[in-house]
């Protein structure tokens, strides 16, 4: 386990989980996603790296054996389903999610997945140097990974290889996390992977490509405003899923669209409560 420079009691915490299997690597200050996965793999020894997030958990015992099973099986690195926790909306959101990336995934299109459930050889890994430590922000660290190994080999997707995510959403969280993600991170994964961009669906977003996008963009930004709101909304199961689903893509869409056209999503300009990073 990596601890990426925490500045609560995560680190007491971890170490209680430590044991001769169990080895908890506590970097100094917070170096990002990329360096911190990428400094927890250096210390690894096996033949196999396994990645999950820290908020999420595998469902069943036999996580590991499934991915086992299918990178034994040619392939060089495998994903998987990333389910919710509950029967709430965002719960389904996020099944709705993990299905469409599997759906991309069967259509060749491998940079679709996520490294919250993800396992790759070890020697395949530090061959392509692991993650790209120049995704210093939030956001495609993954799918740039993901593109380079496809270029090397095969990725197979583990249907019954499934994790839960069980950390709790918000929309206002999700919608700063796009804006995040449209910024630094998206602009360097479409300069080295303008395919893959393309493919995801974020290149039709990106005000960067489409100069006309941002008029859209700011004759849009007051539904923003409604997150919290709409958020709320989202906990009353009487709301029907086929209404809630498309008013959130929706404002996704246009965070992310913000994102790319540098406008912020803070304070009273946007007047979404965002979450400290």
């Amino acid at each position: 386990m990596v601890d990426d420079g925490s500045d609560d009691d995560s680190i007491k915490l971890l170490r209680r989980c430590e044991t001769e299997q169990v080895h908890v690597l506590a970097l100094p200050h917070n170096m990002g996603r990329s360096a911190a996965r990428n400094a927890g793999a250096k210390l690894a020894h096996g033949e196999f790296l396994v990645f999950i997030d820290c908020d999420c958990r595998p469902i069943g015992t036999h996580f590991l054996a499934t991915h086992l099973q299918m990178l034994s099986a040619g392939n060089i690195a495998t994903c998987g389903p990333v389910t919710g926790n509950g029967d709430g909306f965002w719960s389904r959101y996020q099944n709705d999610a993990s299905a469409r990336r599997a759906r991309q995934h069967a259509r060749g299109h491998s940079f679709a997945g996520s490294t919250q459930n993800f396992a790759v050889h070890a020697k395949i890994f530090r061959q392509l140097q692991g993650f790209d430590i120049c995704y210093a922000t939030y956001g495609f660290e993954d799918r740039d990974l993901f593109a380079r190994l496809s270029q090397a080999g095969t990725l197979g997707w583990c249907t019954n290889a499934i994790i839960e995510h069980i950390d709790l959403l918000t929309l206002p969280a999700v919608l700063e996390k796009m804006h995040r993600a449209a910024g630094e991170s998206a602009l360097l994964f479409s300069s080295k992977h303008a395919r893959a961009y393309r493919k995801l669906g974020y290149a039709a977003l990106d005000t960067r490509l489409h100069s006309w996008l941002r008029p859209v963009a700011l004759l849009l930004n007051p539904a923003l405003r409604a997150a919290p709101k709409i958020d709320r909304l989202l906990a009353h199961s009487w709301l029907p899923y086929m209404v809630t689903k498309p008013i959130v893509r929706l404002l996704v869409a246009l965070a992310y669209m913000h994102g790319t056209s540098g406008k912020p999503l803070h304070g009273n300009k946007s007047g979404l409560d965002t979450p400290s990073s």
